[in-house]
């Protein structure tokens, strides 16, 4: 039976398998470093085609192994968008720090990529801990809400260090001043992305169900973002 959440499967195929490619080529013309923040780019399209696939296959049989992995990609799949964007900062206060004097280092963005790594790291291990019910519905585990709490600080860390290095932008190279705009223009979006993962584990609500809530809430809270 096709549902509506296949629909958004398959707009997600037609989007991210092109884009995978452009991704391929931006970290082979920036580097496959994880500190460059295309890799993340790369990553999030891996991510976004299993989880399509996954969807598919859902309709047959909504296992436990499944519904882990569905959970597990869809908390995972914030991270992608935290780490781009903090290689991207990064990029950008190394310029900022070769005209004056640093105010953040190369150990302050280890210290918040270290912070959302272990996001993802209890978020995969409160995926491994969710068992369905009889309705598909299933309890986040511990793991998962300390992981997202780990996003939500992470993404707190990213806003303070954008803020204080934007007056800085004067020194950086013309072809480097849009970094922040365009970083400014994504965090509202990240932002919203992050709200639905934190209404997703933390609220008891069907509509924020990864495998059986809102299709327009999923399109508007995560799908677009």
């Amino acid at each position: 039976m096709w549902h509506s959440h296949d629909t958004v499967a398959v707009v997600e195929l037609i989007f991210y398998i092109p884009t995978i490619f452009l991704a391929i080529y931006a970290c082979y013309k920036h580097g496959f470093k994880r500190s460059s923040g295309w890799l993340y780019t790369l990553i999030l399209c891996l991510i976004r085609i299993i989880g399509s696939v996954c969807q598919f296959v859902s309709n047959n049989n909504l296992s436990t192994g499944l519904l882990q992995t569905i959970f597990i990609l869809d908390s995972v799949g914030l991270s992608p968008l935290l780490l781009a964007t903090l290689g991207v900062l990064s990029r950008f206060v190394d310029f900022v720090n070769s005209k004056t004097t640093p105010v953040f280092t190369v150990r302050h963005f280890r210290i918040v990529q270290l912070v959302l790594t272990l996001g993802i790291v209890l978020s995969i291990v409160g995926g491994t801990s969710i068992t369905p019910s009889a309705n598909s519905s299933y309890t986040s585990p511990t793991s998962s809400k300390v992981g997202v709490v780990l996003y939500i600080v992470g993404f707190v860390a990213i806003l303070f260090i954008l803020l204080v290095s934007v007056p800085r932008r004067a020194v950086v190279p013309a072809r480097e001043r849009h970094v922040p705009i365009v970083i400014s223009l994504a965090l509202p979006l990240i932002a919203v992305r992050l709200l639905y993962s934190i209404l997703s584990v933390f609220v008891h609500d069907h509509l924020f169900s990864i495998t059986t809530g809102s299709v327009a809430v999923n399109i508007g809270m995560s799908v677009i973002e």
